[in-house]
């Protein structure tokens, strides 16, 4: 099975048109889209109208020959969750929202959530374990949420109680895991990079990686995990674009300037024979 995994992609059409293309030209089995896929807009300006144009680029996707697996990202409003869900429906990608679907033989499984982090809108991050909520010490703004008219609310009480009432992620995580038949041989949409790994570092040289995701890692071992979140991370680390934990390939393509960047996985008797990405070279 060949996979071409992208994320982060926003509202960059000219990057969507070029996905279409490098689908064309590598003809995937599948395209793995890992989150952050809405313009940094406001949901009725800019998020809601983008859905067509996804609905498009999915729609020649699928045309070439590709299945589409598919989880939201931390910038992408809550209030996409049933259009992604009526899109599913209607044929055009698999939303992996807290999901497992088996393709070709092969199980893809979607985890979104996101610790937690300085920007004001908070509906994707969940505390990273139970009993740890992990709040970042510096915030921008006060954090918020919305409702189902996409009103904002102050989260006037304890913001450390508001993520204690949401499954943590290593939580959400495990519970996916419940419903694969062997995830030694999974593939994994998550969109937070785990922490010590080095596919988790920030442009200031902060690294913000999920404990709860490299914990999963190391627990489970699934065979590939595929993130995004931090888009400049391999350009601020050496062009690390990958790494290994044991025998788990995590994958953080990165998503900078203007040329995509994605990278091919290639599976073969539930390993790993081959991995590029468009842009590095690291080895």
């Amino acid at each position: 099975m060949k996979i071409l995994s992208v994320t982060d992609v926003h509202q960059m059409i000219s990057k969507w048109k070029k996905l279409v293309e490098v689908c064309a030209e590598e003809k995937p089995d599948v395209v793995a889209i890992a989150g952050d896929l809405f313009p940094k807009d406001t949901y009725i300006t800019g998020q809601l109208p983008f859905m067509k144009h996804l609905q498009k680029y999915a729609t020649q996707i699928q045309s070439l020959g590709a299945e589409i697996v598919i989880i939201l990202g931390n910038d992408d409003n809550q209030l996409l969750i049933p259009k992604m869900e009526e899109a599913e429906k209607e044929g055009l990608w698999h939303y992996l929202h807290e999901k497992v679907i088996k393709i070709k033989g092969v199980e893809f499984a979607g985890m979104p959530y996101v610790p937690d982090y300085p920007f004001g809108y908070k509906y994707w991050c969940h505390a990273e374990f139970s009993d740890n909520p992990r709040i970042c010490q510096q915030q921008f703004t006060d954090p918020v949420v919305i409702d189902e008219k996409n009103n904002k609310f102050k989260i006037i009480n304890d913001y450390a109680k508001y993520l204690d009432n949401k499954i943590s992620i290593y939580d959400s995580l495990k519970k996916v895991a419940s419903g694969l038949d062997n995830i030694k041989e999974s593939v994994w949409l998550i969109h937070a990079p785990p922490s010590g790994m080095g596919l988790d570092v920030c442009c200031h040289g902060a690294r913000v990686g999920s404990d709860a995701v490299l914990q999963f890692i190391e627990e489970e071992q699934p065979l590939v995990c595929i993130h995004g979140h931090i888009h400049e991370s391999p350009e601020y680390n050496g062009h690390k674009w990958y790494q290994h934990k044991e025998n788990t390939l995590c994958i953080q393509c990165g998503q900078l300037g203007f040329d995509l960047h994605y990278s091919i996985i290639e599976i073969e008797d539930g390993k790993v024979i081959n991995k590029s990405n468009s842009i590095y070279n690291y080895i």
